[in-house]
Protein backbone atom coordinates (compact mmCIF):
# COMPACT_ATOMS: atom_id res chain seq x y z
CA UNK A 1 0.00 0.00 0.00
CA UNK A 2 2.78 2.48 0.88
CA UNK A 3 4.27 1.92 -2.68
CA UNK A 4 1.46 2.48 -4.84
CA UNK A 5 1.05 5.70 -2.46
CA UNK A 6 4.54 6.60 -3.40
CA UNK A 7 4.54 6.03 -7.28
CA UNK A 8 1.09 7.96 -7.56
CA UNK A 9 2.44 11.07 -5.15
CA UNK A 10 5.47 10.95 -7.72
CA UNK A 11 3.05 10.50 -11.25
CA UNK A 12 0.96 13.21 -9.34
CA UNK A 13 4.14 16.02 -8.23
CA UNK A 14 5.17 15.29 -12.35
CA UNK A 15 1.96 15.84 -13.70
CA UNK A 16 2.18 19.37 -11.40
CA UNK A 17 5.43 20.36 -12.60
CA UNK A 18 4.52 19.69 -16.42
CA UNK A 19 1.08 21.40 -16.61
CA UNK A 20 2.86 24.65 -14.87
CA UNK A 21 5.80 24.94 -17.20
CA UNK A 22 3.58 24.21 -20.17
CA UNK A 23 0.70 26.36 -19.35
CA UNK A 24 2.31 28.93 -17.03
CA UNK A 25 1.93 32.79 -17.66
CA UNK A 26 4.94 33.96 -19.20
CA UNK A 27 4.60 37.46 -17.74
CA UNK A 28 3.35 38.27 -14.54
CA UNK A 29 -0.18 40.88 -14.40
CA UNK A 30 2.06 44.04 -13.37
CA UNK A 31 4.47 43.40 -16.48
CA UNK A 32 1.29 43.20 -18.38
CA UNK A 33 -0.05 46.35 -16.79
CA UNK A 34 3.25 48.28 -17.34
CA UNK A 35 3.95 47.10 -20.83
CA UNK A 36 1.14 49.26 -22.22
CA UNK A 37 2.78 52.61 -22.78
CA UNK A 38 -0.65 54.40 -24.16
CA UNK A 39 -3.33 54.84 -22.84
CA UNK A 40 -7.26 55.99 -24.36
CA UNK A 41 -8.59 58.18 -22.77
CA UNK A 42 -11.97 57.23 -20.53
CA UNK A 43 -15.17 57.83 -22.02
CA UNK A 44 -16.38 61.07 -20.11
CA UNK A 45 -13.09 62.72 -21.51
CA UNK A 46 -14.11 62.10 -25.00
CA UNK A 47 -17.32 63.51 -25.08
CA UNK A 48 -17.51 67.28 -25.96
CA UNK A 49 -20.74 68.20 -23.01
CA UNK A 50 -20.95 71.94 -23.54
CA UNK A 51 -24.27 74.22 -22.38
CA UNK A 52 -27.28 74.08 -23.51
CA UNK A 53 -27.43 78.17 -24.24
CA UNK A 54 -24.44 78.73 -25.15
CA UNK A 55 -23.75 81.11 -27.95
CA UNK A 56 -27.12 82.75 -27.42
CA UNK A 57 -27.69 86.36 -26.23
CA UNK A 58 -27.80 87.44 -22.41
CA UNK A 59 -31.26 87.25 -22.26
CA UNK A 60 -31.82 83.63 -22.81
CA UNK A 61 -28.75 82.41 -21.69
CA UNK A 62 -29.08 83.80 -18.05
CA UNK A 63 -32.89 83.33 -18.06
CA UNK A 64 -34.24 81.41 -14.89
CA UNK A 65 -35.81 79.09 -16.68
CA UNK A 66 -33.55 78.64 -19.31
CA UNK A 67 -30.32 78.30 -16.43
CA UNK A 68 -32.72 75.86 -14.92
CA UNK A 69 -33.36 73.30 -17.66
CA UNK A 70 -29.61 74.46 -19.38
CA UNK A 71 -27.95 73.69 -16.27
CA UNK A 72 -30.06 70.40 -15.24
CA UNK A 73 -29.08 68.75 -18.51
CA UNK A 74 -25.05 70.32 -18.53
CA UNK A 75 -24.55 68.28 -14.76
CA UNK A 76 -26.79 65.34 -16.35
CA UNK A 77 -24.28 64.94 -19.30
CA UNK A 78 -21.59 65.43 -17.37
CA UNK A 79 -22.62 62.81 -13.87
CA UNK A 80 -24.63 60.53 -14.69
CA UNK A 81 -24.83 60.03 -18.80
CA UNK A 82 -21.65 58.85 -18.53
CA UNK A 83 -22.87 56.42 -16.37
CA UNK A 84 -25.80 54.96 -18.28
CA UNK A 85 -25.65 56.14 -21.51
CA UNK A 86 -24.09 53.28 -23.12
CA UNK A 87 -27.25 51.43 -22.35
CA UNK A 88 -29.49 53.69 -24.44
CA UNK A 89 -30.66 51.55 -27.63
CA UNK A 90 -31.02 54.87 -29.96
CA UNK A 91 -28.34 56.17 -31.96
CA UNK A 92 -28.12 59.78 -30.80
CA UNK A 93 -28.57 59.16 -26.68
CA UNK A 94 -31.63 60.87 -24.96
CA UNK A 95 -29.33 63.66 -23.72
CA UNK A 96 -27.95 64.93 -26.66
CA UNK A 97 -31.24 64.14 -28.50
CA UNK A 98 -32.94 66.33 -25.89
CA UNK A 99 -30.67 69.14 -26.01
CA UNK A 100 -30.88 69.35 -30.21
CA UNK A 101 -34.68 69.39 -29.62
CA UNK A 102 -34.46 72.11 -27.35
CA UNK A 103 -32.06 74.23 -29.61
CA UNK A 104 -34.41 73.63 -32.83
CA UNK A 105 -37.82 73.92 -31.47
CA UNK A 106 -37.38 75.79 -28.78
CA UNK A 107 -38.30 75.27 -24.98
CA UNK A 108 -41.85 74.16 -25.60
CA UNK A 109 -41.83 72.21 -28.63
CA UNK A 110 -38.63 70.49 -27.55
CA UNK A 111 -39.73 69.12 -23.85
CA UNK A 112 -42.36 66.93 -25.73
CA UNK A 113 -40.31 65.81 -27.96
CA UNK A 114 -37.56 64.68 -25.12
CA UNK A 115 -40.71 63.38 -22.90
CA UNK A 116 -41.88 60.79 -26.03
CA UNK A 117 -38.30 59.72 -26.45
CA UNK A 118 -38.05 59.20 -22.55
CA UNK A 119 -41.04 56.96 -22.81
CA UNK A 120 -39.74 55.03 -25.65
CA UNK A 121 -36.22 54.38 -24.26
CA UNK A 122 -36.46 51.26 -22.54
CA UNK A 123 -34.91 47.63 -22.96
CA UNK A 124 -37.59 46.98 -25.26
CA UNK A 125 -37.49 49.46 -27.86
CA UNK A 126 -35.22 47.37 -30.07
CA UNK A 127 -38.18 44.57 -29.57
CA UNK A 128 -40.74 46.89 -30.51
CA UNK A 129 -39.60 48.18 -33.68
CA UNK A 130 -42.25 48.36 -36.74
CA UNK A 131 -41.02 48.18 -40.11
CA UNK A 132 -39.43 50.60 -42.02
CA UNK A 133 -37.73 52.26 -38.86
CA UNK A 134 -34.03 53.35 -39.58
CA UNK A 135 -31.65 50.84 -38.04
CA UNK A 136 -27.87 50.87 -37.44
CA UNK A 137 -26.58 47.05 -37.86
CA UNK A 138 -23.06 47.83 -37.05
CA UNK A 139 -23.95 49.38 -33.88
CA UNK A 140 -26.91 47.75 -33.71
CA UNK A 141 -28.95 50.77 -32.34
CA UNK A 142 -31.96 52.72 -33.89
CA UNK A 143 -31.56 55.93 -35.58
CA UNK A 144 -34.01 58.74 -34.32
CA UNK A 145 -32.30 61.90 -35.34
CA UNK A 146 -34.54 65.31 -34.26
CA UNK A 147 -34.23 66.90 -38.02
CA UNK A 148 -36.63 63.80 -38.87
CA UNK A 149 -39.42 65.33 -37.23
CA UNK A 150 -41.32 67.89 -39.12
CA UNK A 151 -43.71 70.86 -37.58
CA UNK A 152 -47.08 71.79 -39.62
CA UNK A 153 -46.53 75.83 -40.30
CA UNK A 154 -50.22 77.65 -40.90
Amino acid sequence: MQKWYRVNKIWIGLFCLINSVLFSQTKTDTDLLFEKTTFEPAFENKRHVTYLFAGKNAFVKYNPVSLAFGGLLYVYQKTISVQIGAACPYEVNCSNFSKQCIQNYGILKGIPLTADRLTRCTKLAGIDMIEGVDFNSRTHKIYDHPNDYTFKNK
